[in-house]
């Protein structure tokens, strides 16, 4: 069964305040700006080229999204949920730089692909917060 990553608050945490899924669904449907999409990409450690990939987009439609002032639904829950992760990672791993490591590594679980590659899809994420929360807790399979 799958689980949903905590939320987690402290200097590791991309977000003041966990939110819930509503509050997700709401401030997706307003908007982030468009500079969140590089303060993600730098919380994750990850180029514009790749940032673009995990959002769908050709980096030139990624470096005009960044420029406007309101993103679209879709690329703003996007953000989000990548923005979830990136906190909940960090605060597993008890620092940033050792999660974005371990984003680049593949993983024999993950049929020896990084969980970087997965991060493009809604499942891909599902697995990846799975995956971290086995760590959190020490559960090894």
């Amino acid at each position: 069964m799958a689980t949903q990553a905590p939320a987690y608050i402290g200097e590791l945490n991309p977000f003041p305040q966990p939110l819930t899924a509503l509050q997700l669904i709401d401030r997706s449907r307003q908007g982030l700006m468009g500079t969140e999409a590089g303060r993600i990409a730098g919380l994750l450690g990850v180029t514009d080229k790749e940032m673009a990939g995990l959002l769908n987009q050709s980096v030139a439609t990624f470096h005009r999204q960044a420029k406007v002032g309101r993103l679209d639904a879709s690329t703003s829950e996007k953000l989000l949920i990548l923005g979830r992760l990136a906190g909940y990672g960090a605060t597993v791993f008890q620092d940033r730089g050792k999660f974005n490591r371990w984003l680049r590594r593949p993983l024999r679980l993950l049929g020896d692909r990084s969980p970087l590659d997965l991060l493009d899809s809604p499942t891909g994420v599902q697995l990846i917060e799975d995956i971290l929360g086995r760590i959190e807790y020490g559960v090894f399979s």
